[in-house]
């Protein structure tokens, strides 16, 4: 019955040849005194070069915004450490662990020590990597993996002895009338890393990066998120939304409490738009991925859009959000709904897990198109197989939704058709038959109903 992704991503990725790797419980480095640091107990990181370009191994900017480059140099500066000899040999112990029991636990032999190189190793670029521009937070572009001298966005990055050092070239999408900037690097072992780059510090981080109220606004011990504006445009990265439909683009503005940890969240899972009568649409895409993938790194408040595939006649709608089993919801211009708008001609509790709503029925091009509602009445939310669940029965036969056709409709159900936790969803499903429909039969997750439907009609 569960249907959930969350992802917690932690800072991984910094360690050392002894394997002093981050922990996502390390300790917290306090951002509210916004400080310069350019360097740690193991690495030094020197700016070589930065600026604004409009266009990047042949990619232009899009509209509003522009690359930002930043040539760095990383120094492993990190002390040698005393080590044994026989551990760094690699020598093995050959008595099976009895070599000490005839001089009562004593070695005859001296323990040698000798002073080691200590590599210094980041694991992903990605994930530890930003541009602060006034108050936001910017991931790394995928144009950091084509530019001379760039480097893999989650290859492994390496400093083996003390003394080395590497030339990074890195590459970020900003807005194009960014003042204050700021190289941010999280090291939550050894001390993070914090370099101006134009401007005034404090701004370019955000005055220890609160997300800004916007349209609505919320704050748990995992998250601060705010939804910042809305944008309605007939296509997004390319891709033109079909005929009766836009996109409606939500800029989001947050930062993770979660001790260290970067959050990330699917949109086409888990992040929906929905209009006050409970028509839901989950996210077509998200801004810091090639995947898709939106995220929200901790210390400070980082920028992120999702685009969603909306009826064009739609204005108003609620953001919700689904991490693990909580539901976060935002009222963009429209409270969401807890319950459908207008009485259900029949009602059905399918158990303690669902309710089941018939509004109506109507004729339309050869389709018989069933107006339904679902409201979820337990924490981990319900995944709904359509085919088999809702079966029509018409001219004594069997028919199962057509999905080409319901997909056409303005009130389509979610794709995937995921009800989320303690939520209501109204939808539309269409089926192909001339004949007439007697009733629709439910096959639910602790019972079975089936709603007559003799003369209803579409309220």
């Amino acid at each position: 019955m569960s249907a959930h992704r969350w992802r917690t991503v932690g800072l991984s990725a910094l360690c050392l040849a002894a394997v002093l790797a981050l922990s996502a419980a390390a300790r917290a480095q306090g951002s509210a005194a916004v400080k310069e640091q350019k360097s740690n107990k193991a690495a030094k990181v020197a700016v070589i070069a930065s600026g604004f370009e409009r266009q990047v191994a042949a990619k232009a900017a899009p509209a509003g915004q522009s690359y930002f480059f930043l040539e760095t140099e990383w120094t492993n500066i990190h002390p040698k450490q005393k080590v044994r000899k026989d551990d760094l040999e690699g020598k093995q112990d050959r008595t099976m662990g009895v070599g000490g029991l005839m001089t009562g636990g004593q070695s005859d032999k001296k323990v040698e020590y000798v002073d080691a190189d200590v590599a210094y190793l980041v694991p992903s670029f990605f994930d530890h990597a930003y541009l602060l521009a006034d108050g936001a937070s910017y991931a790394l572009d995928p144009l950091t993996e084509k530019v001379a001298g760039g480097h893999g966005l989650k290859k492994e990055f390496t400093l083996p002895k003390l003394g080395d050092a590497k030339k990074v070239r890195f590459v970020f999408l900003v807005p194009g009338g960014a003042r204050n900037l700021a190289f941010q690097f999280f090291d939550y072992s050894y001390g993070h890393i914090l370099i101006p780059l134009a401007g005034d510090l404090e701004l370019a981080a955000g005055a220890a990066g609160t997300a800004p109220k916007g349209l609505g606004s919320l704050k748990d011990e995992y998250i601060e998120l705010a939804a910042t504006a809305v944008d309605f445009r007939a296509a997004y990265k390319d891709e033109e939304a079909p005929e009766g439909w836009r996109y409606a683009l939500v800029k989001l503005s947050g930062k993770s409490l979660s001790k260290g940890n970067i959050v990330q969240v699917e949109p086409t899972e888990y992040i929906w738009l929905a209009t006050k009568a409970g028509h839901i649409y989950y996210g077509a895409g998200g801004s810091t991925t090639d995947e898709g993938f939106i995220r929200f790194t901790p210390e400070f408040a980082q920028s992120q859009e999702v685009a969603f595939v909306v009826p064009a006649a739609e204005k108003e709608f609620s953001l919700g959000m689904r991490v693990e089993n909580r539901v976060y919801v935002l009222a963009l211009g429209a409270p969401p709904a807890a319950g459908p708008t207008v009485g259900p001609k029949a009602v059905h509790k399918d158990g303690r897990t669902l309710e089941i709503m018939l509004f109506g029925a109507r004729r339309e091009k050869g389709l018989v198109i069933l107006d339904l509602g679902i409201r979820s009445l337990v924490e981990s939310g319900a995944e709904i197989q359509a085919d088999a669940q809702f079966i029509l029965k018409a001219g004594g036969e069997e028919v199962a939704f057509d999905e080409e056709a319901t997909g056409a409709l303005a009130h389509r159900p979610p794709t995937p058709f995921t009800v989320p936790p303690k939520s209501f969803v109204r939808f539309e499903l269409a089926y192909a038959t001339g004949a007439a429909p007697e009733s629709l039969h439910y096959r639910g997750y602790e019972s079975e109903k089936t709603f007559g439907l003799a003369g209803l009609k579409r309220p």
